[in-house]
């Protein structure tokens, strides 16, 4: 409502010329046919800029409800390129159309980044199709893990959390590593496991990895900052800058793993 105000004190001379015009016209139409006459074709250009401003108005506060329609088709697509055949690997089959992912849109109504373990709540819960163990992310890249659900809500143990491992995928090199977040800066998170005769530069890329269980392979989670190489013979770190804006995130996409069932009744006959 601050905008609407906002808009009409900003072209409040226009429209009171506007209005002033509209009664004078009246007025002398009602004693002149001429000016009766000429009324539509006077009064056309300024019903049709008021309809324009009026229109200009409803767009803004229908933003948010483009928004959630934009969120709601980004998901759709995401679904629709998971069956599209990517020649590096065999994850879709594209002859029966069967994909592995189903992208749920949620909006973030609670976000903690300045805790030693935070969390993130969104709008989206059992009756949506979200459960346990789903993986988040967002536009940008991965943001975290469903931990809990009731019937409209659900809590997500966000990577900046002591208790997140996420593995990843140093891009350039193919290397396995693992994410872990350390720095208490909702910005930065440390990549571990680093081989010793990988060496890394700000800018590479890390992603998710085929081994992360929780998360599809590939997806985006930031770049290399710093590269610490150990002196003696263990493993090297690289500290990286997430992907994700924790403190301006609003929207993220939940994703099903249609096949974890299945994989995991696979997984429960080895334990």
């Amino acid at each position: 409502m601050n905008n609407l105000g906002s808009f009409i004190i900003k072209h409040h001379f226009v429209i009171l010329f506007i209005l002033l015009e509209v009664i004078s016209i009246l007025l002398l139409a009602r004693s002149q046919n001429f000016h009766r006459n000429r009324l539509v074709n006077t009064t056309n250009d300024a019903v049709g800029k008021v309809y324009e401003w009026s229109s200009e108005v409803g767009n803004y506060f229908r933003l948010n409800t483009a928004n959630k329609q934009l969120a709601e088709e980004n998901a759709m697509l995401r679904k629709q390129l998971s069956v599209v055949y990517d020649t590096t690997s065999c994850t879709y089959d594209i002859l029966n159309g069967d994909t592995l992912y189903e992208y749920i849109p949620a909006q973030v109504v609670n976000n903690s980044t300045t805790q030693a373990n935070n969390y993130i709540i969104i709008n989206k819960g059992t009756a949506d199709g979200i459960a346990r163990d789903m993986s988040v992310m967002s536009t940008e890249g991965i943001v975290g893990v469903v931990i809990d659900v009731s019937r409209h809500y659900a809590s997500i143990m966000s990577l900046l959390h002591s208790k997140s491992v996420v593995g990843v995928r140093i891009k350039e090199s193919q290397e396995l590593a693992s994410l872990k977040w350390e720095t208490n800066n909702y910005r930065y998170g440390m990549v571990e496991d680093i081989p010793t005769h990988i060496v890394l530069k700000q800018g590479d890329t890390i992603l998710t990895s085929s081994h992360s269980y929780i998360f599809p392979e590939d997806l985006m989670v930031g770049t290399v900052e710093e590269f610490y190489p150990t002196a003696v013979d263990a493993l090297n770190r690289a500290k990286i800058r997430f992907a994700t804006d924790f403190a301006t995130l609003r929207h993220v996409y939940v994703i099903n793993d249609l096949h974890k069932p299945e994989l995991d009744s696979l997984k429960a006959r080895f334990q």
